[in-house]
């Protein structure tokens, strides 16, 4: 008897052949399947080129974040044309003032003591012992520092307060929603 329930157990009935339907069916969800990883790979490379169109957008224009963008859209509407000579990095801080003064045209010049004002519309730019050591532009909402490389000491005389408290003046605009470039 254990035989033949063996035999019963080993014995399986014969299937039937797969439907038309069946075959059909899986076909479909393989060709599905095939047609999503196409799609994927094209989603991937648009992906990767607007990447790489963005990054070039900000290399050309020199920005890097959104406050950035938004200050330069603002400093392109309303300051001095000069401010790109700023912004690109053609003047820079330990520049001479007499270089300076060949790129750009400030609408007024004014020297007191070992200080050099560059006053622009809209900006402005000093130099000490006439080495470029600060150049920014401001309005109601924002600040572009280009360049600040003054000493404690040249703070003091400058701004009337200390390079500390010039940041921390800076650091608590920020937290007032201000924002501050540089």
């Amino acid at each position: 008897m254990r035989y033949m329930d063996q035999e019963r157990e080993n014995y399986a009935e014969p299937q039937p052949p797969p439907s038309r339907l069946a075959i059909l069916s899986i076909a479909g969800a393989v060709l599905r399947a095939q047609a999503l990883r196409r799609w994927m790979k094209r989603l991937a490379v648009l992906v990767f080129l607007a990447g790489i169109a963005l990054v070039v957008f900000c290399w050309r224009h020199n920005v890097w974040s959104q406050d950035a963008w938004t200050v330069y859209q603002a400093m392109d509407h309303e300051r001095h044309p000069d401010w790109r000579e700023y912004h690109y990095g053609r003047v820079r801080a330990g520049d001479r003032v007499e270089d300076v003064l060949t790129h750009t045209t400030p609408v007024e010049v004014e020297q007191k003591g070992r200080w050099t004002y560059l006053k622009y519309r809209g900006m402005g730019a000093a130099a000490y012992d006439g080495r470029m050591v600060w150049a920014g532009a401001m309005s109601c909402c924002w600040e572009r520092i280009f360049f600040d490389e003054m000493t404690d000491a040249q703070c003091r005389e400058f701004c009337g307060r200390s390079r500390a408290g010039m940041d921390a003046e800076r650091r608590d605009d920020r937290r007032k929603g201000f924002i501050i470039v540089e």
